[in-house]
């Protein structure tokens, strides 16, 4: 048997309910961004401790993070 589609009373509480649903995406996204930059740090942490060959994979994975989260926050802005 098929469910029915949820039917918002008003235009307002459906908009509500969208916007709450966002903004669950967007704090996901801002972890993401900080996983970058922790990524980064690490990779100067390694590196002033004679360690360069971390960046390998490191500075690739925090760019990445950093870059694909920032178009993401920018999208949902």
């Amino acid at each position: 048997m098929w469910q029915q589609p949820f039917q918002a009373r008003d235009e307002d509480e459906r908009q509500a309910r969208l916007d709450s649903q966002d903004f669950d995406d967007v704090r996901r996204w801002r972890w993401v961004f900080a996983g970058g930059v922790a990524a980064l740090i690490t990779f100067g942490v390694c590196a002033v401790e004679g360690l360069p060959g971390a960046g390998i994979v490191l500075v690739p994975l925090g760019l990445g993070m950093i870059i694909g989260a920032g178009i993401q926050l920018l999208l949902y802005r």
